[in-house]
C-alpha cells in the first residue's frame, strides 16, 4: 500500500509539473554554422572567425529567440541568435522568411554583426542580386525548421559600398546552416 501511494504521488507531480510548463514559451534551441567572409571585397581584408553554434537560449551568454507569425496566410519565422562579447559581439539573424514556399518578394531579411560591423539584405529563393543578396531556404518538418542561407555581397549598414559574404565555415558558395527549435507560434 506504501509503494501504492508513493507512485501515486509520484504520478500526480509529474503531471502537475507538466501542466505548469508553458507551450507558449518553449526553449530555444539553435544549431548554426556560419562565416562572414571577404571574398570580394575590396581592399581584401582577414575572414571573420567561423561560428560553430548549439546550443539553448542563454547558454554560453547566448541570446536565442524564434518566432513563426502569419502574415496574409503565409507562414513567416523570426529568428536571431546574438552573442554579446563587448566589442566582438557578434549576431545572425532572420526576419519575415517564409517557410510555406518560394520566397520572391516578401519581406526577407538576413541581418549580421561582426567585429562592430553590421550588414543586412533582403533575402529570397533564387540566386543572390544586388537588390536581394542573400538567398535562403527553409523546411519545417515536426516543429523544426532547417535551412540554409547564402549571402554574396552583403551590404554594410554605415557603408554600402563594403560587402561581406556569409558562407558555411571556410566555403566560398556553400550557404550556411540553421537548424531552429522552440520557435513561438509554431
Amino acid at each position: 500500500m506504501r509503494s501504492t501511494s508513493w507512485l501515486l504521488g509520484l504520478g500526480f507531480a509529474t503531471l502537475t509539473s507538466a501542466a505548469c510548463t508553458s507551450d507558449a514559451d518553449p526553449t530555444v534551441y539553435v544549431a548554426l554554422s556560419y562565416q562572414v567572409r571577404c571574398l570580394t571585397c575590396q581592399p581584401r581584408v582577414p575572414d571573420e572567425n567561423a561560428h560553430e553554434i548549439k546550443a539553448v537560449n542563454g547558454e554560453g551568454g547566448l541570446q536565442l529567440e524564434c518566432r513563426v507569425n502569419r502574415i496574409g496566410g503565409t507562414r513567416r519565422v523570426s529568428f536571431s541568435s546574438t552573442h554579446p562579447k563587448g566589442d566582438d559581439t557578434y549576431s545572425l539573424s532572420v526576419t519575415n522568411g517564409n517557410i510555406d514556399g518560394d520566397e520572391s518578394e516578401g519581406p526577407c531579411q538576413v541581418d549580421l554583426t561582426e567585429s562592430g560591423n553590421s550588414y543586412s539584405g533582403a533575402c529570397g529563393s533564387d540566386d543572390p542580386t544586388e537588390d536581394r543578396p542573400c538567398k535562403i531556404s527553409f523546411e519545417e518538418r515536426n516543429g523544426v525548421i532547417k535551412g540554409g542561407v547564402y549571402c554574396l555581397n552583403i551590404p554594410n549598414v554605415g557603408n554600402r559600398t563594403s560587402t561581406r559574404t556569409l558562407v558555411s565555415p571556410a566555403t566560398r558558395d556553400e550557404p550556411a546552416t540553421f537548424e531552429v527549435h522552440g520557435c513561438k507560434g509554431l
